[in-house]
């Protein structure tokens, strides 16, 4: 019985955390639902068992958690930031730990959601870890949340048709983005032909 009072404290908490992220920015909890329902099949066609799905569950949905410590006219700014403005954004990725670090159950969700924005060459932040040095649930969340992100309406931009979002996906694989990922991303899109 522990468990499942622990489980929907932590459900509850989680909820608590998304309604702070709408309030904070408009349409902040509806990005991050799709990008653990995106994430948790990535990694179920890549084999990950219960709990680690259930650790990626918790961290693709808080993946933007962070953003409650930046300024909200920034987050609900119209049109493109000036890179004064985007360098303080990419600090919501350290800022997640301030956000979480109190809640001990999502330690082993924490560096999937601090290390989201990495990429498989080097490039990303905060840390510009190289490929597999990436803990693989951030490395589902990204894909996850640019193929989110490009298909939504932002602030900043229209969103693509799912088919040239795909089209994007497939061509950061190898550079932004795990191939292995990619591939088992595309598997679980509806538009794609299966892949394996």
């Amino acid at each position: 019985m522990d468990g499942q009072q622990d489980d929907q404290e932590h459900n509850d908490t989680i909820r608590e955390l998304l309604r702070e992220m709408e309030e904070h920015s408009v349409g902040e909890s509806g990005h991050a639902v799709r990008v653990a329902v995106y994430a948790v099949a990535t990694g179920e066609r890549l084999g990950m068992d219960f709990e680690a799905l259930t650790r990626l569950r918790q961290a693709a949905t808080l993946h933007d958690v962070g953003k409650i410590q930046v300024d909200r006219a920034l987050l609900r700014k119209i049109g493109e930031l000036a890179p004064q403005e985007f360098a303080e954004l990419r600090l919501h990725a350290q800022k997640a730990r301030k956000v979480v670090e109190s809640l001990e159950w999502l330690a082993p969700a924490l560096p999937m959601i601090v290390h989201h924005h990495e990429r498989w060459d080097g490039a990303g932040y905060p840390d510009g870890l190289v490929g597999q040095d990436i803990p693989l649930g951030a490395r589902i969340i990204a894909v996850a949340e640019v193929f989110d992100t490009l298909t939504s309406q932002v602030g900043w931009r229209e969103p693509i048709p799912e088919e040239e979002a795909i089209a994007e996906v497939k061509r950061c694989s190898g550079k932004m983005f795990d191939p292995v990922v990619v591939l088992a991303f595309l598997a679980i899109q509806p538009l794609v032909q299966p892949v394996w």
